[in-house]
């Protein structure tokens, strides 16, 4: 059943209004008509069941049959702290982080940074971030959209892990950061250290293609942030993006049916 994103106030008591490019895919591409049945979310944690009465010039009504809330998401929110790649490298993370159940991601700036926040204007690639964000959501199944914030510098994304995790008061928040010249302790390793069932958040920090400098280093074991390796070889950061997600995924039991 083909599923459709909404906002929140195109859904009113049990009626639902579809518009703009979902329409035009819905009537001239997937030649829907009135009585036909789809899947539509909003974004907030919930999916209806919808059966079509009508389709206008400029907008679908739909007729909510059945809402439910389908178990698409983690228990566990993490958070990705991503080093600012260059080329289209963040793109490429974001949509297959999203699939694999990532919370939010935080571009940040780091010393071995190609792309810096002076010289690449990177609010123009927010709206473009968040609406690859919000397709890898609609594709996976997934109903409550992760947001990708606007790029931080490094002391500041440190900051801000600190305030969530001083927020988080009902369970355990562990802070990673993957360190390519780790070779004592893994991040399967830590993950298994702890009641996985009583950890509320993962923050996880990833540099970018130059790693992290010992001055990032340091400064992330101020913050009591674990470094941490992904084995016996060195991953490209889209690379350890993914195999950190899937790992700790896997350490949830987020790939059992």
């Amino acid at each position: 059943m083909h599923r459709f994103l909404v906002s929140p106030d195109s859904i009113k008591d049990d009626t639902v209004y579809i518009s703009g490019e979902d329409l035009k895919h819905m009537v001239q591409v997937l030649r829907f008509k009135a009585g036909d049945q789809l899947l539509v979310f909003d974004g907030t944690g919930f999916e209806h069941e919808v059966e079509l009465i009508s389709i206008e010039k400029n907008k679908a009504i739909g007729q909510i049959i059945k809402t439910f809330k389908p178990n698409t998401e983690p228990r566990t929110r993490v958070i990705l702290f991503q080093g600012m790649p260059k080329s289209d490298k963040m793109e490429w993370i974001i949509q297959k982080t999203v699939e694999l159940g990532v919370y939010q991601i935080i571009p940040m700036f780091t010393r071995y940074s190609v792309v810096r926040s002076k010289s690449k204007n990177t609010d123009g690639k927010l709206e473009r971030w968040n609406r690859i964000s919000r397709e890898a959501c609609k594709q996976s199944g997934r109903v409550v959209i992760p947001e990708v914030k606007k790029p931080l510098e490094y002391n500041q994304a440190l900051e801000a892990w600190n305030s969530m995790a001083l927020n988080e008061s009902n369970g355990l928040s562990i802070p990673v950061f993957l360190y390519e010249n780790e070779s004592e302790k893994c991040l399967k390793d830590l993950l298994k250290c702890y009641n996985i069932n009583c950890v509320k958040a993962i923050g996880v920090f990833i540099g970018p293609e130059g790693g992290f400098s010992e001055e990032e280093i340091n400064l992330a074991k101020n913050y009591d942030i674990i470094p941490v390796g992904l084995g016996k070889r060195i991953l490209r950061t889209e690379t350890a993006s993914i195999a950190a997600l899937s790992i700790i995924m896997y350490e949830m039991g987020e790939f059992d049916l």
